[in-house]
């Protein structure tokens, strides 16, 4: 039914009205004529309904046999509003340009977006598919997707798997980067020794054989759990020795800051915006002079209205120079620079430990700030060695 409707409005109808006369007269007669009528209804003694253009011209031959009295209401369809802005031919060259460019834009590429990558920044991604052909503005029935992510995926050395997408207007690159490389199954044989000197707390041997006991004082070096275990019949066998071993350990963890640093003082020298449409570049103002060698900051912000990323975007280019300055810092300056200093350290350091015990000592002077802690812990000393 709805087609029906639409076709109807694309070849244009009339609602007429019929008064007077002998209605059932009337429409033998523009039966016998062939004249299409539809939507015929009776409101007070007056028939109406619809027709297209060449039934109404065949229902004026008859309704003067009938007596009756023909009015049009109302002429719908695409033809009778062509018709009305006949004259009006800037329009209809406007809405015809609209539709072009809409057909047009359907099929160009608008946006290029970047999935599953880590390590491999989106910029270089982006750069080889330029240079593949892949970029703003370009009619997507010339791209070939297999072969461009071939192609491209053989540019990009960090990449496992690549697979370009042509969804509507948009072309998304997703790709899967190469993982390290497992360790092989069968391993050489080890032994697990003692990273650190302490007093044995824990020790759990998965495999091999225990060379430590709970409660014993171990060097740096010494051996935990051994790759040598004897068989039931005397004879000794190679393994690869698996062990938890915990043990009761001195920490320290040291920090400092200078009260005087040289760092670099950024100065903004310009500023340039862009319009970008498509590959179409224009420019916002004059370009800037005196930026040579300057330190170039890009920032684009796509026209996304209800979240779809539009063929329209301003890109702002801040031009900066960096000049070295010194810096004296106060002593509240300092003991959060030494402080922050210290965190870090101290995360590094103590980061798969368990401190039992801690003592932090700051030291405020002229030149530098120094925190130091000493402690002691609770810490994994097991580590894998090689058979001696």
């Amino acid at each position: 039914m709805l087609l029906i409707r639409f076709i109807r409005f694309l070849r244009g109808y009339i609602c007429f009205t019929a008064a007077d006369g002998f209605p059932e007269r009337f429409l033998n007669l523009c039966n016998q004529a062939g004249a299409a009528i539809w939507d015929v209804e009776w409101q007070g003694g007056t028939m109406r309904g619809r027709t297209d253009r060449r039934g109404f011209r065949l229902l004026q031959p008859c309704a003067e046999p009938a007596g009756i009295t023909l009015q049009v209401n109302r002429r719908v369809g695409l033809p009778f509003f062509l018709h009305a802005y006949r004259r009006r031919a800037g329009l209809l060259i406007g809405l015809a340009l609209c539709i072009t460019l809409l057909s047009v834009l359907s099929n160009t590429i608008w946006t290029i977006s970047v999935t599953g990558n880590e390590k491999v920044p989106t910029e270089e991604v982006l750069h080889v598919m330029a240079a593949l052909g892949v970029k703003a503005g370009v009619w997507r029935g010339r791209l070939d997707s297999r072969e461009i992510s071939a192609a491209a995926q053989r540019e990009l050395p960090g990449v496992a798997w690549l697979s370009l997408n042509l969804r509507g207007s948009s072309a998304v690159v997703e790709l899967r980067e190469i993982l390290p490389k497992d360790e092989p199954g069968p391993e050489e044989p080890r032994n697990i020794v003692a990273a650190k000197a302490g007093q044995l707390k824990v020790i759990e041997v998965y495999t091999g054989s225990a060379a430590a006991r709970p409660n014993q004082a171990v060097p740096a070096g010494a051996l935990l759990a051994g790759g040598v275990v004897q068989n039931a019949d005397g004879s000794a066998r190679l393994v690869r020795a698996e062990a938890y071993a915990v043990a009761r350990t001195s920490v320290a963890c040291q920090a400092a800051a200078a009260r005087r640093e040289t760092i670099e003082q950024a100065a903004l020298l310009a500023t340039r915006y862009t319009l970008c449409l498509l590959w179409l570049r224009i420019p916002l103002g004059p370009v800037p002079g005196g930026a040579q060698g300057a330190a170039l900051l890009t920032d684009r912000r796509d026209w996304a209205p209800g979240g779809r990323v539009m063929p329209l975007a301003i890109e702002r280019r801040t031009w900066l120079s960096f000049a070295p300055r010194e810096r004296v810092k106060n002593d509240r300056q300092l003991r959060l620079s030494a402080a922050a200093a210290f965190f870090a350290q101290e995360y590094n350091v103590l980061r798969a430990a368990q401190v039992i015990r801690q003592e932090v000592e700051v030291n405020l002077g002229e030149p530098a700030c120094n925190v130091l802690l000493r402690g002691a812990a609770y810490e994994n000393v097991g580590r894998a060695a090689g058979l001696e």
